[in-house]
């Protein structure tokens, strides 16, 4: 199974879209995969489900920081490059959803209780978030081939 099946599947088995990132991509860092997704579980549903930069983004942008974050340490050039390759990431999800927010995503505003239990009622977190999972890792999976490439 590739990487962005495998996050689309640890989305089903109940972990968050972060987590589902970071679990399926854990092995492109030092982190064990467990403390990982830890870390991640706080990102789901836009932070903290106030519906901001989409969960699944903010776990592809922590693989980016986990596998680039120390080589790119203290060097402005590299610094920017980190940048540069998390901006890619929320561009072309963007260009393939049209935003790169929870509550736009969802269109629902997963912090109010009520909207919350509508988003599970029609099942937004089975059918739309593991659309969204799959495409981040997708865009995830490119930009890590490409710079492995382009490093070589």
């Amino acid at each position: 199974m590739d990487r962005p099946e495998k996050a689309k599947e640890y989305m089903a088995t109940h972990y968050n879209c972060a987590q589902s990132i970071v679990k399926a991509f854990a092995s492109e860092t030092d982190i064990p995969e467990n403390d990982i997704a830890h870390l991640a579980f706080p990102f789901g549903a836009g932070l903290g489900r106030q519906g901001n930069v989409c969960g699944a983004l903010s776990g592809a942008s922590m693989i980016l920081g986990a596998k680039y974050g120390k080589i790119f340490q203290g060097k402005e050039a590299y610094r920017e490059k980190l940048y540069g390759l998390t901006q890619e990431l929320l561009e072309q999800f963007k260009e393939k959803q049209g935003t790169i927010l929870c509550r736009e995503l969802t269109h629902f505003d997963l912090s109010k209780p009520e909207e919350l239990q509508r988003a599970r009622e029609t099942g937004v977190f089975t059918t739309k978030c593991p659309v969204f999972v799959q495409q981040a890792a997708e865009i995830l999976e490119e930009l890590l081939r490409q710079e492995e490439q382009a490093n070589k």
